[in-house]
Parts: structure tokens; sequence; C-alpha cells
């Protein structure tokens, strides 16, 4: 059982083992500088924090900021809303709140989120992860840019790149994208993201990166 003492200006993310989303909060964390730790739990009922039992899934994120405030927040979208609001002011990482930029952000998560839970249960993962990498290909190889949107590295980059990884999980060779894998070795070779894929067991194929 992980046991949170809460500390002034650290960040607790709790995430279960293997899970994407856990992997792009870790790695949103990092690009942001900020102090946390990680724990790798089954759920919510093997935290040992007062304010836990309000929730009922992961990953959960608990925040004690540098002014003393108690901050806590479940689920991708509204612990990576937390963090961007509070630690990326000068949208150093994201893009200002309405710019077009932000909108693309926004296009990319809503997306995956379609690719990811459209369809019927027999659906493959195999056929899901093609679906999610033509549409990668095509965009990238259409928008000449080092990442998904503009020049620098967004939340859209950090929520996709754990599907892109499993490419072999599910039966796929990468190199089949060309576009694609050249953004994925660039992502693959970035510390924050080596860090936060590492922290919660996500494998990196460092002989394709």
């Amino acid at each position: 059982m992980n046991i949170f003492h809460e500390q002034s200006g650290r960040i607790a993310l709790y995430t279960s083992p293997g899970a994407k989303e856990g992997a792009t909060i870790a790695m949103l964390i990092d690009f942001l500088r900020q102090a946390h730790c990680i724990h790798l739990v089954k759920s919510p009922n093997d935290i040992k924090h007062d304010d836990a039992s309000a929730y009922k899934s992961l990953p959960i994120v608990f925040d004690v900021t540098q002014d003393g405030k108690k901050v806590s927040a479940q689920g991708l979208n509204d612990i990576t809303r937390y963090l961007l609001a509070r630690y990326d002011d000068g949208a150093e990482f994201a893009y200002k709140e309405g710019s077009k930029e932000a909108q693309e952000v926004g296009n990319w998560l809503a997306f995956l989120d379609k690719v990811t839970t459209a369809g019927d249960a027999e659906e493959s993962s195999a056929r899901i992860a093609l679906r999610l990498y033509l549409h990668l290909e095509e965009h990238i190889q259409k928008a000449q840019s080092p990442y998904l949107v503009g020049r620098k590295c967004t939340l859209a980059d950090l929520t996709i790149f754990p599907y892109v990884a499993a490419a072999g999980e599910v039966g796929l060779d990468l190199e089949r994208f060309p576009e694609l894998t050249s953004w994925y070795n660039r992502l693959a070779q970035l510390p924050q993201v080596i860090k936060g894929m590492t922290a919660v067991h996500l494998k990196i194929d460092n002989e394709r990166a």
C-alpha cells in the first residue's frame, strides 16, 4: 500500500502499471519541470490518503502547491487541464487558450478518444491501431512539422505517443509508416518521454528509436 506524505511543491501521481494515460501525465509533469513522485497501484483502494475515497478510478493526482493549497484531480483530461493551467502560464509547453493551435491539440485528443472507443467489441486492437497510424502518417506527411501541432511538443504528442510505442504489441511494424516512425524516433529521444514511459513500466523500442 502506498502512503502519500503531503509535501509542499510536490505532485503525487497514482496510476496503474502499464497505463498509457499515466505515462502521458508523468511525461507532462517532467516537461513542466515539477517535483513529483509516482505510485503504481491497482485501484484507488490501494491509496492511503484522506481524499482518495472521493475517487473511483485512476489516474489520480494530489498536489500541495507552494502556497499550501491542496488540489486533487482524476482522469487524463482533468489532470492535464489542471497541470497546464497551474504550471504553464507562459504557454511554454501548450499553446495559448483560444488559439488555432490550441484547438488543434484538442482535436487530436478528441480524435484519439474516438478511434480508441469507437467500433464494436469484435474489432481488434491491431485494426484500431492501424486506423490511428494511417491517419497520423498522412497528417505528418502533409504538415511537414516535427510535432503534431506546430514546432513544439504538446499534449497531443504525449497522449498519442504511448499508443504508437505499442505497435509491436498489436503485431504492427511501425516501419511501414516512415513519417510516423520519424516522429516516434524524435519523441523517443526526449528524456522526459523516456522517464515518463519507464516510470509506468511501458516499453520504448530503443532499436527503432
